[in-house]
């Protein structure tokens, strides 16, 4: 009769700490969300004082983003898209020569890196390199208390830090993207004129044919949103670094896996919703 009172008494003191547990993270996720969402509003408030002429930041900060996040990013992104159009070209004659439609590598390339590929390899670029960048910029001006002394000069860390770092990414990714599909579809054509016995000519009229403005338009509205999502996550996490030693390291990986995983659901979602639109 003891040992089963214990056993009992054991399975309730279980059974609360598990509540316990739960309600404890059940808490902290609500509180996380209220704070992503305080987040998302302000800076939606920064591009509303930007349209009224109201927001408070220079436009020289505006340009310097815009030229780390274009510019500067050019060679890696010339480097990775060459590279895997010429993997994807690779993989695709080895397969399509099996039924003597190796030409046709043509319109996978066309069609892949316009569509989808090119885009998605350049957020996880742009996520690995300005998204971290961003995050640990702000997050070493919170640590040295910048952020609070713009806020005592009645200056918002949203219109002064985050609008134009905003503003950059989401205006240089499209870009990025087009130049990614260009790129990634000359790499793959480099390998198919080695590899297939066709002609130039032949093979970019295959790739022009294919080559159509909605896969194109879709690309780069993907691209768009990867920007978004990326200046988002990175901005994010350093406003809301930690003020230690390993908060700027924390915040940074934190923005780069934030930023690929949101830019895979968006894929996700996104290509939903264009099949469910039929386009």
């Amino acid at each position: 009769m003891h040992t089963s009172h214990n056993s009992l008494e054991k399975c309730n003191n279980l059974y609360l700490r598990l509540c316990d547990i739960t309600g404890e993270k059940g808490l902290h996720i609500i509180n996380r969300i209220v704070i992503v969402l305080r987040f998302c509003i302000s800076v939606f408030l920064s591009f509303g004082h930007l349209i009224q002429k109201r927001a408070i930041f220079r436009t020289t900060d505006w340009w310097y983003e815009m030229e780390q996040a274009s510019v500067r990013a050019l060679p890696i992104v010339f480097l990775i898209s060459f590279m895997i159009g010429i993997i994807l070209a690779f993989v695709g004659i080895m397969q399509l020569s099996i039924f003597g439609a190796d030409i046709y590598v043509a319109a996978l390339l066309a069609i892949a890196m316009t569509r989808i590929l090119g885009a998605i390899m350049t957020g996880i670029i742009m996520a690995g390199r300005t998204g971290a960048s961003y995050a640990a910029q702000i997050g070493a001006m919170r640590i040295n208390q910048e952020i609070d002394a713009l806020t005592v000069m009645g200056v918002s860390p949203f219109d002064y830090l985050v609008l134009p770092r905003m503003l950059a990414l989401t205006m240089a990714m499209p870009i990025l993207t087009i130049i990614a599909d260009i790129v990634g579809i000359l790499g793959g054509a480099f390998v198919a004129l080695m590899l297939i016995n066709v002609s130039m000519t032949e093979y970019w009229s295959m790739t022009y044919d294919w080559l159509t403005f909605k896969n194109f338009a879709i690309g780069v509205f993907h691209g768009w949103v990867y920007g978004w999502i990326i200046a988002l996550c990175g901005c994010y996490y350093g406003m809301n670094s930690r003020r230690s030693a390993d908060g700027i390291g924390c915040a940074t990986t934190h923005a780069v896996v934030a930023g690929i995983t949101w830019c895979v659901v968006a894929t996700a979602v996104l290509t939903l919703i264009f099949n469910w639109l039929g386009i």
